[in-house]
């Protein structure tokens, strides 16, 4: 199946208006059309600013998942220490 220029043009418009817009409720909608583009293209050229920039969003995406999981990882120790059961005299 082909999806054409004005197809993908319209999806480009759609996931601005909700990056913008800031409608969360629709964002994992969005980033699962763009998957399923993404995922059927072996290669993209795109301009080296483009390319600077999804670099850079992609350091962020990884340093902020990387904190999440360390925070995660920091809070499960702590429950852990608490529910020990206390030294027996």
């Amino acid at each position: 199946m082909s999806v054409l220029q004005n197809e993908l043009t319209h999806l480009i418009f759609l996931a601005e208006v909700v990056l913008t817009a800031r409608k969360k409720d629709l964002m994992e909608e969005t980033l699962q059309c763009l998957l399923y583009v993404i995922k059927s293209l072996p290669e993209v050229e795109v301009p080296d600013s483009v390319g600077d920039q999804i670099a850079q969003l992609t350091q962020r995406i990884e340093d902020r998942l990387r904190q999440e999981n360390e925070r995660i990882q920091e809070i499960h120790a702590n429950i852990a220490l608490t529910n020990r059961p206390a030294p027996s005299r």
